[in-house]
């Protein structure tokens, strides 16, 4: 059983390829065969008052495959609305609040974001302080005779500061992630990305409707991904702990969170771009358009679409798990899966990756954004930027209304 479970992800890729893990089981994609029967029923619904009654047979056949209809578009529009987590970090914030709530929304926002990053109990490398700190160790241990030994002809790491800091650091956090103000692309990214617009930027200016918006969206999609791999590596420091070892870095799944980053809405047109190669620290970025992936769904008057890619460095065995968890009863889809060989670190200076071998993987998948779920707190730029009829609100009728 655990080598079944241990090795999933190549069992799926032999039986049902890509596909098998990519298919929604939400049945959201779906809605598009469902809008356009039922543009089709209505033209023939419209021209059965003209039928006559010796035709009544047919018009019951006609009025029961209608009624099929809409019921398929209710159960997909019921699935959607049990999407309660997906609420605004900001009651009245949106469609269009007043610049005071966009203003509270900017702290809220930053704030929830770095809550985020924190609950995955993230760390760095070692930092110059913390190797110096290991060489006085080092030090005092040889003065005392206290100095761990290894057997002759193996290296001894705890007579290194590098690698001891690296050791110690890397046995202290579950993961190595880039907190959102030390960005500093393409080398060092953040791990998750804060909103253009949003930025704090010590003034009472509100940030801009459509800014705020983008923000919103990409706060449910960052923490469902965040959620999904703290699930995987919580579940996995208990396993671990319960047969008396220690938890950390090295015996977690996902090892380095290195980018999550969100398209802007999928245009129904656009052009095929090359998908983002696994390897290094930049961040990888997700396509955007529709012609760039195989299910080449698109923004349409029923939903809107957006794309997103989380890069990490994690135990390839644990792969099938993370997306099980990410897109199990959720809006999201996996459409392209890349991986390669994240060697070990030479020197035991910098990262630690444990003793199983790690990948550098891309994960690339679409969220579909029911319009009768998410469409009422979009803001009007908004829907008129993107060609979006969205609900008409009254003056003073409360978001959502």
């Amino acid at each position: 059983m655990d080598f079944l479970k241990r090795n999933l992800f190549f069992i799926l890729c032999g039986v049902g390829a890509a596909a098998g893990i990519a298919l929604m089981i939400t049945g959201m994609q779906a809605m598009p065969k469902v809008a356009a029967a039922m543009s089709e029923s209505k033209t023939v619904y419209e021209g059965l008052g003209s039928i006559k009654p010796a035709n009544q047979k047919s018009i019951d056949a006609e009025k029961k495959r209608i009624q099929s209809l809409l019921e398929d578009r209710k159960q997909v529009l019921d699935k959607a609305a049990e999407l309660e987590k997906y609420t605004p970090l900001v009651e009245g914030v949106f469609p269009d609040g007043p610049d005071s709530k966009r203003v509270e929304f900017r702290k809220v926002y930053i704030g929830e974001v770095h809550k985020l990053l924190d609950s995955l109990h993230w760390g760095v490398p070692p930092t110059a302080a913390e190797i110096e700190t290991a060489k006085e160790k080092i030090n005092e241990e040889k003065l005392s005779g206290q100095l761990p030994t290894e057997p002759e002809g193996k290296r001894n790491f705890a007579s290194e500061p590098g690698p001891r800091a690296a050791i110690t650091k890397a046995q202290t956090i579950f993961l190595y992630a880039v907190p959102p103000e030390d960005d500093k692309p393409p080398e060092r990214p953040a791990s998750l990305q804060l909103a253009p617009g949003l930025k704090d930027t010590g003034t009472v200016e509100a940030p801009a409707p459509e800014d705020t918006w983008r923000a919103q969206v990409w706060y449910w999609i960052q923490k469902d991904v965040v959620e999904a791999i703290r699930g995987l590596n919580e579940e996995a420091a208990e396993a671990v702990k319960k047969e008396g070892g220690q938890a950390w870095l090295g015996t977690l799944p996902v090892k380095e969170m290195i980018s999550v980053r969100i398209s802007e809405f999928v245009p129904p047109k656009g052009e095929l771009y090359a998908p983002a190669a696994p390897g290094g620290n930049n961040a990888a970025l997700p396509p955007g358009t529709a012609e760039s992936v195989f299910t080449g769904t698109a923004s349409c008057e029923t939903y809107d679409v957006v794309q997103f890619t989380i890069k990490a460095v994690m135990d390839q065995r644990d792969i099938p798990l993370l997306v099980q968890k990410l897109c199990n009863n959720s809006p999201h889809t996996l459409v392209r899966t890349a991986y390669k060989y994240n060697p070990p670190s030479k020197t035991m200076a910098d990262k630690i990756w444990g003793p199983e071998p790690a990948v550098n993987v891309i994960l690339e998948f679409e969220t579909i954004m029911m319009g009768d779920v998410f469409r009422k707190w979009m803001p009007k730029e908004v829907c008129d930027k993107n060609g979006i009829k969205c609900p008409e609100h009254k003056a003073g009728e409360k978001e959502g209304g």
